[in-house]
């Protein structure tokens, strides 16, 4: 499902560059179908990290604005990595990285969202590691 469109991305990047990165054609305009193929891309990936967690089907028509910024940002380095792959801007990777850390912070419960969440959904948070536990991997075997 796609979170936006053409008229939403033209917030976070001008047309001029979206038409720089999907005309392939020299048409002078957005190429809309591959413009909606990096979109689904993002939502796709979006939907990824939050499908354990939220209830996608029941999302409302307007995300709150963090969501669309997200979903802007993993649309726009979909276009930049199918234009530039091998030379790609270290700016739209790092925007994309902090995209991608955002939402596993969100994944793993550590971001809440006014979202519906699923109804089975649980989270078990452990705050030991390997040194700290008091029955470590060598304890248990010497059981």
């Amino acid at each position: 499902m796609a979170y936006i469109d053409q008229t939403i991305l033209e917030n976070y990047i001008s047309r001029d560059e979206l038409i720089k990165l999907t005309d392939d054609e020299n048409l002078r305009d957005v190429n809309p179908d591959r413009l909606n193929e990096a979109i689904n891309a993002a939502s796709n990936e979006f939907e990824n990290y939050l499908r354990d967690v939220y209830d996608i089907a029941q999302f409302p028509t307007s995300l709150p604005e963090m969501l669309i910024q997200l979903l802007a940002d993993l649309t726009i380095y979909n276009l930049y990595k199918r234009r530039y792959r091998l030379d790609m801007p270290e700016s739209i990777t790092e925007i994309y990285k902090m995209a991608i850390d955002k939402l596993l912070k969100i994944s793993r419960g550590e971001m809440q969202l006014t979202l519906p969440k699923l109804a089975n959904q649980g989270f078990i948070k452990i705050n030991k590691t390997e040194v700290d536990r008091i029955f470590n991997q060598d304890e248990l075997d010497k059981l």
